[in-house]
């Protein structure tokens, strides 16, 4: 019985390893325009990330290695991996256009995301924790007509030409968590809803430019665990960025084209479905 659990327990985590693997060898990579430091900031957020979550998975295999089973543990606590995917929205946002006007709520379509997550509770304080993420998504700027203000040439219109961004979101957050419905394989609680907040660091690429900037990344979440070691968890997560600067931006009034600066606030809310695997 327990070599048919360790071998079950094995094929799990190699499982999460492939998948893993093959979410970093498939996901787009687009070639940003003005954004040679982008490129810099970009590996070194995605390398902290990788880093963490290869470790990760790494301990889980090794520990669930037949030899090791029933050994002491090198780290108390939980650990936990897993993979998501869902819907992206972005709030209307006004774009500041510089010593020009200012578009007024500029919308986007409703974007796809796929992201990957590893964490830790403590054995001390199993509420607490630390989660880091990483997510993609990919979000258009659709062809439309917006007011302007103050007018350009004496129109009070515009127009914007179709675009689109692809979004790097890498995070770490302090979490906390309740456990109900405890027993004997999940003493903490098979229905677990948690709470997630902390610093973020987000790339945009457009088709012109690309930004970096610092975000403040919330979370909400509630998981059970169908298993002692899988879980399957619904996530709302808000992400908030200020004054973002895309260069090269087009804006189309009374006639004329115009290529400027574009200043404004990013709101993100994202809703996704996933499954971790605990040890």
């Amino acid at each position: 019985m327990k070599r048919a659990l360790g071998f079950h327990r094995r094929k799990i985590c190699w499982g999460l390893a492939i998948l893993v693997a093959t979410a970093a060898l498939i996901t787009p990579k687009p070639t940003p325009v003005w954004a040679e430091s982008g490129k810099t900031n970009l590996a070194i957020g995605a390398s902290i990330i990788g880093v963490i979550g290869t470790a990760a998975i790494g301990y889980g295999i090794w520990e669930n290695l037949p030899q090791n089973q029933g050994k002491p543990r090198y780290f108390n606590g939980e650990f936990y991996a897993g993979g998501f995917g869902g819907e992206s929205l972005l709030h209307k946002a006004d774009w500041a256009y510089d010593n020009l006007t200012t578009a007024q709520k500029v919308a986007m379509h409703v974007g796809a995301v796929g992201g990957l997550k590893f964490g830790y509770f403590t054995a001390s304080y199993p509420w607490l924790g630390l989660e880091a993420e990483t997510n993609f998504t990919r979000q258009d700027v659709w062809n439309q007509t917006i007011s302007i203000s103050p007018t350009v040439g004496g129109s009070h219109q515009g127009t914007l030409p179709t675009s689109h961004w692809y979004v790097y979101t890498n995070s770490l957050k302090i979490m906390g968590r309740y456990g109900f419905f405890p027993d004997s394989e999940v003493p903490f609680g098979r229905l677990q809803p948690y709470l997630g907040i902390g610093p973020g660091f987000v790339v945009i690429y457009s088709e012109a430019d690309s930004a970096k900037n610092f975000s403040l990344e919330v979370e909400a979440g509630l998981r059970y665990l169908m298993l002692k070691n899988v879980s399957a968890f619904v996530e709302y997560k808000f992400s908030q960025q200020w004054n973002v600067l895309l260069e090269s931006q087009t804006l189309y009034a009374a006639g004329a084209v115009f290529t400027k600066n574009a200043t404004f606030d990013v709101t993100n809310h994202k809703f996704v479905l996933g499954v971790a695997y605990h040890f």
